[in-house]
């Protein structure tokens, strides 16, 4: 919604015709086409037209790639039913004249086709001889032999559950392996991400989606998140400003933010010493969970911080000890089972007192006393606090006491902790991702890490930040704990919370993607750590893939 009165503010305040939008949409798909997929004299392009100005932009992309794809084919609306720039495409589009060596288009009205046979539930071959005869079997042979297929069927208005001939068109072209769509996959709803398919519809997503001026929420949200492929986003041709002026409450943090952040608050004078470069504080651990420390004192020293203290249980102290050579640690005292007692927080004023930021929560455990120690730290700590992991199920109690903390809250949930946080279930947190980061940082009056693929960043001021960095091989143990690290590293060193926020997890995600690349889905939370100082060292060096500086890939 907001996208469309965007465009809407271009037409009607900037005076940019709504043509030229389209036009320059086209022109951008065309682009990527080129720069993608080139040679285009060889290849078969089909382009998937809706009634729509979707399937306006489908047929300026036609017409644009006239003279240079080898084979074309439009699957096309009735004539009659386009309207307004649509319409307008199609008259232009038939009114150019063949050139020389130019081929003819084949065109397909799908509203004239019969795309609703299907097999019985036990079929003869006298249905299987016709169902390779039907409509339904012609198109999808057109998108099986094709070398890319133009999704440009549905864009970004789409609203309520597909039906037939919608829903057999995306399934007939899902028959293809290299589906670009225009600004969204046809049956994602831009606004929530819900795949508006029948369940059984949908077996592929598409390889890239181009959207334009500014990506949509559906692209980071639900089944569009999954759908959707690689994103690239291009310029349409809006007037410099105007985006400012339109207040979403949403950015991204990618590697030009990541860049400017890590030029502007890591840099070290010649002389600098350990203390310069900060201090953090970690407590957590209990019996067969000194890893989750470990990981996070590495992370914090991975992440350029100077010193890092870890706190916990000394009955495991040993085992900390032996995992991590360059942390220190102190002994806080806990029960048999190695779960760290409420008295623990009488001997932590001294620890904080020297430190710039307290990290709480990785490998704490849910004991009751542990709890009670966690609610008298978020009371009394004086210095800026990441609360994680276990730690975050004692804080519904003392919601009102976490808001009106001295020092600066961060709170880190995966959408299970974040149910609890605010008494829903971890699939509510998934549908509303946006809304529910947003609510929990005012509730709380923190930061709030909102973990998962693009995690987003809410601020208490209503702020939410769409992080790109990362990829599915992270989904494994510890890689939580090693993002606390990272933010408590980064924090020390850069005493700006929301920053350090922001940076720590882009370069955690950041440091992901290099450990994927060497490791694949087989990847561990350590080799995320492992990865941190590389990842310092290539965050000023890293570039947005552009192409024709109109076009870029978000990363």
């Amino acid at each position: 919604q907001q996208m469309r009165d965007f465009d809407r503010a271009a037409v009607e305040e900037y005076g940019i015709p709504s043509i030229v939008l389209m036009e320059n949409a086209a022109l951008r798909v065309v682009e990527f086409l080129e720069a993608k997929f080139a040679p285009l004299s060889n290849k078969k392009i089909v382009i998937l037209c809706g009634k729509g100005n979707n399937g306006g932009d489908g047929l300026a992309i036609a017409r644009h790639l006239l003279r240079v794809a080898g084979r074309l084919v439009v699957v096309h609306p009735d004539p009659q039913t386009l309207q307004g720039d649509a319409a307008t495409q199609w008259h232009i589009i038939h009114g150019v004249e063949p050139g020389a060596g130019e081929f003819c288009v084949e065109w397909i009205d799908w509203s004239q086709l019969d795309l609703e046979l299907s097999l019985p539930e036990n079929p003869t071959p006298e249905d299987f001889a016709a169902l390779e005869q039907s409509d339904f079997s012609a198109l999808a042979t057109h998108f099986a032999d094709s070398d890319v297929v133009v999704d440009a069927l549905l864009g970004t208005g789409l609203e309520g559950e597909l039906r037939s001939p919608y829903s057999s068109l995306i399934s007939t072209m899902q028959s293809s392996l290299n589906i670009v769509s225009v600004d969204i996959s046809s049956g994602i709803s831009a606004d929530s991400g819900q795949d508006l398919m029948p369940p059984e519809g949908r077996i592929i997503g598409s390889r890239y989606s181009v959207t334009f001026a500014n990506p949509k929420r559906g692209l980071f949200l639900r089944d569009g998140l999954i759908l959707s492929g690689e994103l690239w986003i291009g310029e349409i041709g809006s007037r410099t400003g105007q985006m400012a002026r339109t207040k979403t409450g949403v950015e991204t943090v990618d590697a030009w933010n990541a860049k400017f952040l890590a030029m502007r608050y890591l840099k070290r004078p010649l002389d600098a010493h350990k203390g310069d470069a900060g201090r953090a504080l970690i407590i957590g651990g209990s019996f067969g969970m000194s890893g989750a420390v470990a990981l996070a004192a590495r992370a914090a020293l991975g992440s350029g911080c100077g010193l890092c203290i870890a706190a916990l249980p000394e009955k495991i102290l040993p085992t900390f000890a032996a995992s991590i050579l360059e942390a220190t640690s102190h002994p806080l005292p806990c029960d048999e089972r190695g779960r760290l007692l409420e008295s623990a927080a009488d001997a932590l004023p001294e620890l904080w007192e020297g430190v710039q930021v307290v990290a709480l929560g990785p490998g704490i455990g849910r004991a009751d006393e542990t709890f009670a120690l966690v609610r008298r730290i978020a009371r009394e700590c004086p210095t800026p606090l990441i609360i994680d992991a276990d730690a975050l199920h004692a804080l519904p109690a003392i919601a009102d006491e976490v808001k009106n903390r001295a020092g600066e809250t961060i709170l880190t949930p995966h959408p299970g902790e974040m149910g609890v946080l605010l008494g829903v279930s971890a699939r509510e947190v998934n549908e509303n991702r946006f809304e529910i980061a947003q609510q929990c940082a005012q509730k709380y009056g923190a930061i709030v890490v909102l973990k998962g693929a693009r995690s987003l960043v809410a601020t208490p001021d209503g702020r939410v930040f769409v992080n790109l960095s990362g990829n599915a091989g992270m989904a494994t143990g510890g890689s939580g704990d090693v993002l606390t690290g990272t933010i408590a590293g980064l924090l020390a060193q850069m005493k700006h919370p929301e920053d350090a926020t922001k940076l720590g997890v882009y370069l955690h995600g950041f440091a992901g993607d290099l450990a994927f690349e060497e490791k694949g889905n087989g990847l561990v939370a350590g080799d995320i750590a492992a990865h941190l100082g590389r990842a310092l060292v290539k965050i000023p060096q890293r570039e947005v893939e552009k192409i024709n500086g109109r076009l870029r890939r978000l990363m």
